[in-house]
């Protein structure tokens, strides 16, 4: 009967309609618990906050090294308290933790964190593998309820996708393809400059995690990281990426952030992720990495089972709006309204062994000829 129902269910005929009416978003909490944020830098601004605002999340309070910046967003989203120093802004146990630092800062914030308490904390885990191994400990040990703001599963193009999964739109996936050449405009966030590495864990890690949400755990990576003569103050800004898994399916990214914008224009700077599987397949349109941090609108097409190239309504935005999910999942999750946190610390680990793998493989020479 079991066998009976699943092959009814992927005989079942599908419209145009169904796929224009997937799920796009991740519920609210019944009840919202107000938010402080530590740290008042680029993303908080492009992101947490228009996120929180659009959605009814109560920014309570904010801390940032250089005061002004958290006083100007302060008045900006009318938060009622700026914190002086980040041992007053973290004694609460009735708010959630929004801590949206660079990550060589994550585990000294992570360590100040009451027990108990709740925290989003932002990507990646801290600024090595073993510095992520040391937050996970942490927050066991401090029972906090924690997650990792690896949000892109939590967009609504890829809740669509998800929700197309699930329904047996695509089938058994085979090609996972994304491909990158915008104009990414680095100078937005000037701590890249001190890091060892930037690509990978600064922004193909989202893709990273969305992958393994939709494959699982690839068997094993290659990776290659280069730099470009106009960005030469970043150890990279351009990689090439081929997770394993195995000889049916086929994963590569291929990521160029330096796309001359000024000299070439738009016409042929593109950014999408494309999947094809025994039923149907999907394209994604990343359109907020076009001509960031304007952006163009999102687009989401799936053709299944005979039914041509379909557009998803409602696909919104990658910012602010996966923010949202994010912070829903979390209190959702953190008063049992939720049974799974798609972003918890154990799941952003796995994500970090992968991000690891990658720098680890770009360090290593390539096979000679």
């Amino acid at each position: 009967t079991f066998y009976l129902i699943i092959i009814a269910t992927l005989m079942m005929p599908i419209s145009s309609e169904d796929i224009k009416n997937l799920n796009t978003s991740w519920p609210l909490p019944k009840n919202k618990k107000p938010i402080i944020l530590i740290g008042a830098g680029g993303i908080v601004n492009d992101a947490h906050l228009p996120a929180y605002k659009k959605s009814g999340f109560e920014a309570q309070g904010i801390y940032d090294p250089i005061k002004e910046k958290a006083e100007k967003l302060a008045e900006e989203y009318k938060i009622k308290q700026v914190f002086s120093n980040i041992n007053d802004a973290i004694l609460d146990n009735n708010v959630v933790y929004d801590i949206a630092v660079p990550p060589s800062e994550l585990l000294s914030v992570v360590k100040k964190l009451p027990n108990n308490s709740v925290a989003l904390l932002q990507k990646p885990m801290g600024n090595s593998l073993e510095e992520a191994k040391e937050i996970k400990n942490i927050v066991k040990e401090k029972s906090i309820t924690a997650a990792v703001n690896l949000q892109l599963k939590f967009s609504p193009m890829m809740l669509a996708v998800r929700d197309a999964i699930d329904k047996k739109f695509i089938g058994e996936i085979t090609e996972l393809e994304i491909c990158l050449s915008v104009g990414t405009p680095w100078h937005l966030w000037p701590f890249l400059k001190d890091l060892n590495n930037v690509e990978v864990p600064l922004h193909s890690i989202h893709y990273i995690d969305w992958i393994r949400s939709v494959l699982g755990e690839p068997k094993s990576v290659y990776c290659k990281s280069v730099k470009h003569p106009n960005h030469l103050s970043l150890s990279d800004c351009r990689s090439s990426i081929i997770l394993d898994y195995g000889e049916k399916i086929r994963c590569c990214l291929s990521l160029n952030h330096t796309h001359n914008t000024e000299f070439h224009g738009l016409k042929h700077s593109h950014a999408y992720a494309r999947l094809e599987g025994q039923n149907g397949a999907a394209y994604i349109k990343f359109g907020l990495l076009l001509n960031y941090p304007k952006g163009e609108p999102e687009e989401v097409e799936i053709s299944s089972r005979g039914v041509e190239w379909t557009k998803v309504n409602n696909v919104g935005s990658w910012f602010p709006d996966a923010f949202i999910g994010t912070m829903s999942n979390l209190q959702r999750f953190a008063v049992g309204e939720d049974e799974k946190l798609l972003h918890s610390i154990d799941d952003s680990y796995n994500t970090m062994t992968v991000v690891y793998a990658c720098l680890k493989s770009n360090s290593e020479p390539g096979t000679p000829i």
